[in-house]
């Protein structure tokens, strides 16, 4: 069936694609007066935006009248090349609307002069937005297409360059381009901070250098399959590292330890070995441990199967009383520590009376056979509590 509105509207079309030259011309122009970014070479060449500015005529106005185009690989291609010149997308959005606006303007003018029939200038409008539509859209897919690709590029060189640190396989000449590449100073102090993953491939810390860089704390991770390992640089030239372990409390979901700072990226090798005898100090009480801020912690941790036998050697003798007695002796041993041998604030924590905890401790040395006033013996005993608290948990 004859349809002499459609005719009108692919004749319309028609004549936009023999202006297609002038018009284009026009637009590049418009663009490099509205949009800041398009008005040097430097970034996107006048050939290559008024290249552009074609492929969009050609794609409103020529299936004009006939079936809109539903696809755009034009568009998605320029979308791509614009993230690639790193355009902002905000500036290649305001570019497309130039030409938006202008093409709707010289649409507009053959149904303000008469030439057509305003029923076939509404079609063509219709159609013309649908396909802008489109094409911005393919547009900005294709920009969001490039950035993820950069981005996942970046991040994938970063993480290789934190597994070379770790690793220590990088030469002293390729220590100041390791560093640009994972966005931090060239000179220290350093922390590698080790955290225990909860399952293999899920991350121990949620959005970790978010956390920390509003801290002043720049840092770099590699996933591992046991764990969550970052490399971090530490604000100030004497820096506190309990700022940097209370925002990991914060952030951890288990266990998490820190090395010793360090000056040289060239330790970071040596540093993750710190960081991760750290980790195993760590117990659910205390779930971040600093290297050099609890030493008793440390020697528990250290060689896990001598301070087994340590405290084993120690304690033995209460493997012989009921679960639970064990554990409330030296639950109140820990409490007793905690208060700096105070009876009265350990029975405070412990709810007891002072002579409640007095009487379990005369127990705790009968049945070990060390003394609380002998020095050697109370450090003996301490570090047996302590490897006991950690060593004896599966999870280590």
């Amino acid at each position: 069936m004859p349809d002499p509105i459609g005719a009108q509207v692919a004749l319309l079309g028609a004549r936009m694609l023999e202006r297609a030259g002038e018009l284009a011309d026009e637009m590049v122009e418009r663009i490099r007066a509205a949009v800041p970014a398009y008005r040097s070479d430097a970034v996107i060449t006048s050939a290559e935006l008024r290249r552009t500015c074609l492929e969009n005529i050609a794609f409103v106005f020529g299936p004009m009248g006939h079936a809109p185009a539903l696809t755009s690989p034009e568009s998605r291609d320029n979308g791509r090349r614009r993230a690639q010149a790193g355009v902002a997308l905000t500036s290649v959005m305001e570019a497309y609307r130039v030409c938006a606006r202008f093409l709707w303007e010289r649409l507009a003018e053959p149904a303000a002069t008469g030439e057509v029939a305003p029923e076939a200038a509404l079609r063509a409008a219709s159609e013309m937005w649908l396909v802008l539509d489109t094409f911005t859209q393919e547009m900005a897919d294709g920009y969001r297409e490039e950035v993820t690709s950069q981005t996942l590029s970046r991040e994938a060189e970063r993480s290789a360059v934190v597994q070379a640190l770790l690793e220590g396989r990088l030469d002293d000449a390729d220590m100041c381009e390791a560093s640009d590449i994972l966005r931090l100073p060239a000179q220290g102090p350093y922390v590698v901070i080790a955290a225990q993953v909860p399952e293999v491939g899920c991350h121990a810390l949620a959005r970790v250098e978010d956390v920390l860089r509003p801290r002043g704390v720049a840092s770099a991770w590699r996933l591992l399959h046991d764990a969550e390992v970052g490399i971090a640089r530490l604000p100030g030239a004497h820096p506190l590292v309990a700022p940097l372990a209370d925002a990991l409390e914060a952030a951890a979901k288990g266990r998490v330890g820190i090395s010793p700072p360090y000056h040289d990226l060239r330790k970071t090798a040596e540093a993750l070995k710190l960081a991760r005898i750290a980790l195993r100090g760590a117990y659910d009480e205390q779930r971040v441990t600093v290297f050099d801020r609890d030493p008793l912690a440390i020697a528990a941790a250290s060689s896990p199967q001598v301070m087994r036998t340590v405290a084993r050697t120690i304690l033995g003798p209460l493997d012989h009383a009921a679960e639970r007695d064990r554990a409330l002796l030296l639950d109140t041993f820990g409490a007793w520590l905690d208060a700096d041998g105070s009876a009265d604030r350990a029975a405070a924590t412990l709810f007891c009376h002072p002579n409640t905890v007095r009487h379990r401790l005369r127990r705790l040395q009968d049945q070990t056979g060390r003394s609380l006033s002998q020095p050697r013996e109370l450090a003996e005993l301490t570090l047996a509590f302590e490897i006991d608290r950690r060593i004896t948990d599966p999870a280590h």
